[in-house]
């Protein structure tokens, strides 16, 4: 069956963690890095924190079978399948990391914002340019190049959309 069909029928198809570079780095240096830190880095960057290999550890384990599974079974056809559990280590594990945005912006989407022709923007410059930006007189260019850029934005919304 080709992949687009299988998309089609919803067939999931399971990620490989283990071909993962950043999964083979952090599995095959962790304990080396873990091991040397002290000497090496603790001075620049403090101590090493137990929450840096818990998270790591989580990461390693994340989508392995091996380390846990859910098996999940279709109600109506029989199929079944196994689901590795994830790490949910959402600021370090890349898949875990970018579902929830995925989530979060389904959810912002649908339940959020409102179906409005209008929208706010805020622009906002730091403290530490405020100043430059005032005495070079760059505050009306700045603001006419977020115009065009906000307003771009919204085009190309709006083209996707229909």
């Amino acid at each position: 069956m080709s992949d687009t069909a299988s998309a089609a029928r919803g067939v999931y198809k399971p990620r490989r963690p283990q071909a993962s570079p950043l999964f083979r780095l952090v599995s095959d240096h962790l304990h080396r890095l873990q091991t040397v830190y002290d000497e090496h880095f603790a001075r620049e960057y403090g101590p090493w924190r137990p929450v840096v290999a818990q998270v790591a550890d989580k990461f390693i384990a994340c989508g392995v079978l091996e380390h846990g599974f859910a098996r999940i079974r279709c109600d109506a056809c029989t199929h079944e399948y196994l689901l590795a559990f994830s790490c949910k280590c959402r600021t370090f594990c890349t898949s875990c990391h970018s579902k929830r945005p995925a989530i979060w912006a389904q959810w912002l989407d649908t339940t959020l914002l409102a179906p409005v022709p209008q929208r706010q923007v805020v622009l906002t410059i730091s403290k530490r340019h405020r100043a430059y930006c005032s005495y070079r007189r760059l505050l009306g260019e700045i603001a006419r190049v977020a115009a065009r850029t906000v307003t771009a934005a919204i085009l190309t919304l709006r083209m996707s959309s229909s």
